[in-house]
């Protein structure tokens, strides 16, 4: 049972007071008669309850400080603000180079929202036939899947093991590449790949994405003079769809020889220039799928870089100094806030007459009274200092307030970050006469995290389990591991993949990818089902990783993907049903459903790991399908194409395998005219 939380601060002043006058009278004697409020006694009694209840009090109180301590002795911090981020795709009807840190605002927004561009990028006048809606081509395994991608139809890109598979991309230009004089140095052009990805792992934009190895091997080239096809370089692609595993921008470099792609040529006045990939050998869980493709991307995010703030600080040596940093810039009725307190970069001109570094940090009361440092308050956009003994006091160089040259306090930040930054998709945003859309709604902006949450999410991580010990422990481990998604793990004690025999301190654990189980009705949905899903190896060996960290150290541990066995039923069902075709289908829908090793099972969790295959279970599951259409009299199982020797008994898989259900025969038969009772 859950234990009451104790509390030390349970002595009230007047119980302390009570208890205090009883005690009079024995331990004077009797001499101390009067023992009213207008007594001096009583008055000293009185202050000392008072005094002693406060120390009691702050027993209860744990200050950040200490809170801020426990973290980082946990090797934790306090979550700072965080900005939101999104994708922004921009209008161009000419070739124009967008530097990195290009800021763009939402016009309607006040006060105004500004995002900030992660990288360069060259817009390319791709024709678009609306606003926003350019137009490119695709073909996929030499299939033209153009129209499929203009009517946003969610369509499978390549096979879950594909070999010496194509994909092309066609960018349908206004005007040839030639007109692009001179092309940057470090031009690179961008395309976005939307892809229908497992909600484990978060797109290329996000905070918590993480970089895992690909799962294809994909090659990059495009078309020149001739027909003929020249390769990227791996190490000028960047990849932010982590081989096609998440949505992410792709970014490319603009070569001098990309020429018109000869085998689509010019069409309509327009242009074709064609980029491959070209996928040698994949092993993809399941076929990812795309969902959009946009060109001229860039990944922006909610935060403005200031100008260098130079101030004139006229400040006495004493504590209580601060820097308002909402009231900057002083001469523009839009100011510079509020502040994303690590972008901080302070230098002061102290009376040395040398300029010196100052640093943030989130506590001064860890600091000694020499140490240059300053702590910021989001809130109220101030920049405080220590009072010279919890971190130095500033003195500063005496300045000419008349020369607005003579100048001691040089500060720069960021502002933006927050929640407010969270914005949905499809606002217009813009900056002089760049004008962009945000093709994906912005996520990851938040407050910075307080005190009290940090303790609420300290006591939380220790009760999770980072320690590979138990066998739930493995399990949880695997399954959370971060940027991957692993739906299902099983833990085997003693199990060595090199020994038919258990072995002392091995653990094998079979993790289980997820992957699409949905059923898909819209005829707009390509089907990505997989019937026996498999990890890739790169996402095994981000799990192999974690457990280095998390096992016992005379421990030996292996990550492995999941050992399926083949199924086969055949049934004797007795049924009048008219459609006998649509019967069929919902007895072999249900028995596919009961056996998945995602979905299956009683609870709905997936088949468990070793669990055999009961006859009487497999009946209740077709009866529960049949319903009062008919009646299953019997089931036999063969498991691995081996037929059962006796129908009536348990089918043992394997301690640790799961099932796959390959095949069900149905012989149905007429009911008979009747059913139960004595014959």
């Amino acid at each position: 049972m859950a234990l009451e939380q104790i509390k030390l601060d349970d002595l009230t002043w007047a119980d302390m007071v009570k208890a205090i006058r009883r005690r009079i009278a024995a331990d004077s004697n009797g001499d101390w008669t009067l023992h009213a409020p207008v007594d001096p006694g009583v008055t000293l009694l009185e202050l000392f309850a008072w005094l002693i209840e406060q120390r009691i009090y702050r027993l209860d109180q744990i200050p950040d400080p200490l809170v801020r301590a426990s973290l980082r002795l946990l090797g934790e911090q306090a979550t700072p603000t965080q900005s939101a981020a999104t994708v922004f795709q921009f209008q161009a009807k000419e070739f124009l180079s967008v530097p990195a840190k290009t800021t763009l605002g939402v016009a309607s927004a006040n006060p105004p929202i500004v995002f900030s561009t992660d990288a360069h990028v060259t817009l390319l006048p791709v024709f678009e036939e609306a606003k926003f809606q350019t137009r490119l081509g695709l073909f996929v395994g030499g299939k033209d899947r153009t129209a499929d991608l203009y009517q946003r139809r969610v369509m499978r890109l390549v096979p879950a093991e594909a070999k010496d598979h194509q994909v092309k991309i066609v960018f349908w230009l206004t005007k040839p590449l030639d007109d692009l004089h001179p092309k940057p140095h470090d031009g690179r052009f961008s395309v976005f790949f939307e892809l229908r990805a497992p909600k484990k792992v978060p797109p290329h934009w996000s905070p918590e994405a993480k970089n895992v190895p690909p799962p294809a091997e994909i090659d990059w080239s495009y078309s020149t003079s001739g027909g003929r096809l020249a390769d990227f370089k791996p190490e000028e692609i960047e990849d932010g769809t982590g081989g096609l595993r998440r949505s992410g921008v792709v970014r490319l470099p603009l070569k001098d020889d990309w020429e018109i792609d000869s085998s689509i040529g010019k069409e309509n006045g327009l242009f074709a220039y064609s980029i491959v990939l070209e996928v040698s050998e994949s092993t993809f869980t399941s076929p990812p799928r795309l969902v959009r493709l946009c060109p001229n991307v860039m990944i922006a995010r909610h935060r403005r870089g200031t100008a260098s703030h130079r101030l004139q600080a006229q400040w006495l040596p004493l504590p209580g100094n601060a820097i308002a940093l909402s009231e900057l810039p002083k001469d523009n009725a839009i100011k510079d806030t509020p502040v994303i307190e690590h972008s901080v970069r302070l230098r002061l001109k102290e009376r040395d007459n040398v300029w010196h570094r100052w640093h943030r940090t989130a506590d001064l009361l860890r600091h000694g009274p020499s140490e240059r440092v300053f702590t910021v308050d989001r809130e109220r956009g101030l920049v405080l200092f220590g009072d010279g003994l919890t971190g130095r006091l500033p003195v500063l160089r005496k300045i000419d307030p008349g020369n607005p040259n003579d100048y001691n306090v040089l500060i720069r930040y960021q502002v933006g970050g927050g929640s407010v930054g969270n914005v949905g998709a499809g606002s217009t945003w813009n900056s002089g006469d760049l004008e962009a859309r945000n093709i994906v709604a912005a996520i990851g902006g938040s407050e910075a995290e307080t005190m009290t949450a940090a303790r609420q999410r300290m006591s939380a991580e220790l009760r999770q389990r980072n320690r590979a010990i138990t066998t739930g422990d493995h399990e949880s481990i695997a399954v959370t591991t971060p940027g991957v998604a692993f739906e299902r793990a099983h833990a085997a004690i003693g199990l060595h993949p090199g020994h038919s025999c258990p072995v002392p301190g091995a653990m094998t654990v079979f993790v289980v990818p997820e992957a699409p189980r949905e059923g898909v009705t819209d005829p707009d949905v390509e089907d990505a089902f997989v019937l026996a899903p498999q990890p890739d190896p790169a996402s095994l060996a981000v799990a192999r990783a974690r457990f280095d960290k998390a096992r016992l150290v005379t421990s030996e541990l292996f990550v492995s993907g999941p050992r399926y066995r083949d199924v086969a039923l055949r049934l004797e069902i007795e049924s009048d049903a008219l459609d006998e075709d649509a019967t069929n289908r919902r007895v072999k829908d249900r028995l596919k459903t009961f056996l998945d090793p995602l979905t299956g099972g009683e609870q709905g969790h997936g088949w468990p790991f070793g669990e055999p295959l009961r006859p009487s279970a497999l009946m209740r599951e077709v009866q529960r399908a049949l319903g009062d259409d008919g009646v299953v009299n019997a089931v036999e199982v063969f498991l691995d194409n081996q037929p059962p020797k006796n129908s009536c008994d348990d089918v043992q898989i394997g301690a640790h395998d799961l099932v796959t259900l390959q095949d069900v025969i149905i012989n149905l038969n007429q009911s008979r005219e009747s059913h139960g009772g004595l014959r």
